[in-house]
């Protein structure tokens, strides 16, 4: 299959324009495979490649078909960990999603089933696309560029960190203003 360089997206392969963008597809972006090695992994993961790797096995195995895994990170940290690993738009909907009343804790085990997989296809869309650009023009960012993490994430993480837990205070210390004040408006005649 050939990657469209102007959406990113997968196109058929006898295809002569993209079916997403209408993109003139450019027969050098078929010259290479649609498969990526461990080593590319590796090199777009950065620190804990050897961890994603095993989680990566199981979803490759099955002609890149989605498995169960767990991940702990984004079970527990959901968009931060999204934002650390250059997910944005995951993360984007991350941060709505926690928001959702009475769903959290099922959004936070969908993240911590999901997590792994969703970040193979990021990568794997990624380093496909960074194969069908190097056939191109060669000589841009590497793949260690391209992939890795943001390290000022943490900080983003505390701040969104003390915001909650802000919300949290401030909704306790309101519910407990509401309760006093109906309390203090209750007719004579009623004992509390």
């Amino acid at each position: 299959m050939a990657i469209c360089l102007q959406c990113g997206k997968e196109t058929g392969g006898g295809s002569l324009f993209c079916p997403y963008c209408g993109n003139k597809i450019n027969r050098t972006s078929e010259s290479f495979s649609d498969t990526v090695d461990e080593d590319a992994f590796k090199a777009y993961i950065g620190k804990d490649a050897d961890f994603y790797l095993k989680k990566f096995r199981s979803f490759r195995g099955r002609e890149d078909s989605f498995a169960v895994t767990w991940n702990w990170p984004a079970f527990w940290l959901g968009f931060i960990w999204m934002l650390y690993r250059k997910m944005y738009l995951w993360a984007l909907i991350a941060f709505l999603l926690v928001f959702t009343p009475m769903a959290h804790l099922l959004v936070m085990i969908g993240w911590g089933v999901c997590g792994n997989y969703l970040y193979y296809r990021q990568a794997r869309k990624k380093i496909l696309e960074y194969k069908s650009r190097q056939a191109l023009s060669p000589g841009s960012l590497s793949l260690k560029e391209l992939g890795g993490v943001n390290r000022w994430v943490w900080v983003v993480g505390i701040v969104f960190f003390l915001f909650m837990m802000a919300i949290m205070v401030f909704g306790f210390l309101l519910v407990l203003y509401f309760l006093g004040y109906f309390l203090n408006d209750l007719p004579n005649f009623i004992e509390v």
